[in-house]
């Protein structure tokens, strides 16, 4: 392989015989990145000894071969290893008669393998046993330990950094680049249809909903300016913190040089730092009876540390307050190390005749989403491609980007703006404020921005899943998911009054490649028929279901989906 070919010629100057074919052995084994650790080699070895790079390389291909599983193989062979461990479980829950000791026996499997275990919900332990069994169960992990793996040893080894590859690794965004082209390859070419005939593919629903990335952007900016409309109306001002944590936490300095401090904090580790504190700071304040409300963005400094920006309104006499709060628990981790005082905690009132509150967080908001309107990041790169790895980072470590602090549920908003006219009075100028856009109104008609959200008027309806039977006309309720667990609700509809008002309008089918209906698109016609026939003896209030999309030819059936 040219990869491991130049990662030997890089390190051939250094070290015994012995040496070289160690080397050789580890660089095969992760060629993915052989190229990276053979220049960290060499450097540790001209700047310390070689010594000191072998064992160092030892410990990234211990982290990253765990036993028969090599965590920088290709996608399909993690797939075929996912298959592997899966039936290595299935063959020990068979050996053992009592649930307890197969989950046991399971779970040190699982464990071995460095991925935490399922936990059951109840004292029945055929879900989690089940989930262990099951290939794509391990599939998902092992991607994310995967690439949390690689990411971690990357930040280490002062591969993510500004002047090398800014928030995450060129290898993590490689990965992601082709997941999101098999996935919107999948979306693609799978189409569904309801009951009137409408027929549409699900990479069209994807564009029409939030995962598109212009419309997440644009709903988060109606809601920031909603807040801020709302706060010039009860005469409040805006606030914009910054929060970041200890040095300790930063793998590089600003300049991109390794940081003394670093003690090895992981990205994730660094965010769980970060939300405690949130905590903590949000707690205080309740006791205090103040509850600022707005907005707080989560992205990575150039080295993949987090810190958080929040864009706040609340009465002017709580900023002061809010102000010695923050930064007071902001500097309870070393907090008189050099530069604490400045850069672990800022605040900057916001002067409407500078700008508005809006134009502060606009540019947070598409950095870290598509890079829309902006050209270059902080660090001098172009606003696309900083956008696309700050996604991928948040992605690879399952951060949240968007938080709203205070006003109403975004989840209610969104499920009135899916319903048609209803002729409930009090329901209907509210849902008329959701779909017209108007964040500000929407949030005044719910009870203002710091009314406590178990006493607005209108809350969100959960509900499972629901199977129609196209020819029974049978409404089947899925209590249960595929590994036999309680099944999730989801956001089906809202709340007034104790009445319950569904949000969903049709019944939706996958046409899969080996069903009838995908023969020929134009002979679904009959196949809708079908379920309209069976849907008309529901009456006005119809309902629609979530899909669970999988690969296996075994899950390729007609599914409801939502």
């Amino acid at each position: 392989m040219p990869q491991v070919v130049k990662a030997d010629e890089l390190t051939s100057s250094f070290g015994t015989p012995s040496c070289k074919q160690f080397r050789r052995h580890v660089f095969t084994a992760l060629s993915p990145i052989a190229g990276d650790l053979a220049l960290r080699y060499a450097r540790i070895a001209e700047q310390h000894d070689y010594e000191q790079a072998n064992h160092e390389l030892l410990s990234i291909h211990d982290s990253l071969c765990i036993n028969d599983l090599n965590l920088c193989a290709e996608g399909n062979e993690l797939f075929e290893a996912a298959k592997r461990l899966a039936k290595k479980c299935r063959n020990v829950r068979q050996r053992h008669k009592a649930s307890e000791d197969a989950y046991q026996a399971c779970t040190r499997i699982v464990q071995h393998y460095r991925i935490t275990p399922p936990e059951s919900k109840t004292e029945n332990l055929e879900p989690a046993l089940n989930r262990m069994c099951c290939p794509i169960w391990w599939h998902r992990r092992i991607q994310v330990l995967r690439l949390r793996t690689i990411e971690t040893i990357s930040r280490n080894i002062e591969l993510v950094t500004r002047y090398r590859s800014a928030y995450v690794s060129d290898y993590a965004v490689n990965i992601k680049r082709k997941q999101k082209e098999k996935n919107r390859e999948y979306l693609e070419s799978t189409f569904i249809c309801n009951e009137v005939g409408e027929q549409f593919s699900l990479q069209e629903l994807s564009d029409r909903s939030v995962s598109n990335p212009a419309n997440r952007r644009a709903e988060l900016m109606v809601r920031a300016k909603g807040f801020e409309m709302v706060a010039d109306h009860l005469r409040h001002v805006g606030e914009f913190y910054t929060l970041t944590t200890p040095s300790r936490m930063h793998a590089s300095l600003h300049s991109g040089a390794p940081n003394p401090r670093y003690d090895g904090t992981t990205t994730l580790q660094a965010q769980e730092y970060l939300t405690h504190l949130w905590s903590l700071i949000r707690a205080e304040l309740h006791r205090r009876n103040i509850r600022p409300y707005g907005f707080r963005v989560v992205e990575p400094h150039h080295d993949g540390t987090p810190h958080w920006h929040f864009l706040f309104f609340m009465p002017k006499k709580h900023c002061k307050t809010v102000r010695e709060v923050m930064q007071y628990y902001a500097l309870l981790d070393n907090g008189d190390e050099p530069g604490a005082l400045k850069h672990r905690f800022k605040a900057e009132a916001i002067d409407p005749e500078k700008g508005s509150a809006v134009g502060y967080i606009a540019k947070y908001i598409a950095k870290n989403i598509d890079g829309h309107a902006l050209d270059k990041d902080l660090y001098g790169n172009d606003a696309q491609k900083a956008a696309e790895r700050i996604t991928a980072w948040a992605n690879i470590w399952g951060i949240r980007q968007f938080q709203q602090i205070g006003g109403p549920s975004v989840t209610v908003w969104r499920q009135l703006r899916k319903l048609g006219h209803t002729d409930n009075k009090e329901l209907e100028p509210i849902r008329k404020l959701a779909t017209a856009s108007d964040w500000a109104a929407f949030m005044l008609a719910m009870g203002g921005p710091d009314f406590p959200v178990r006493q607005q008027p209108v809350k969100p309806y959960y509900d499972h899943s629901r199977i129609l039977n196209p020819n029974t006309g049978e409404i089947i309720s899925v209590q249960h998911n595929r590994y036999e667990d309680i099944a999730s609700k989801r956001a089906v509809g809202v709340v007034l009054n104790g009445k319950r008002i569904d949000a969903r309008k049709h019944f939706w089918r996958v046409l899969t490649g080996d069903s009838e209906d995908m023969t020929s698109r134009s002979e679904a016609p009959a196949a809708r028929a079908s379920c309209h026939a069976a849907a008309v003896s529901l009456g006005p209030v119809s309902i629609t279901v979530p899909v669970t999309i999988h690969h296996e030819k075994s899950h390729h059936e007609h599914k409801i989906i939502h």
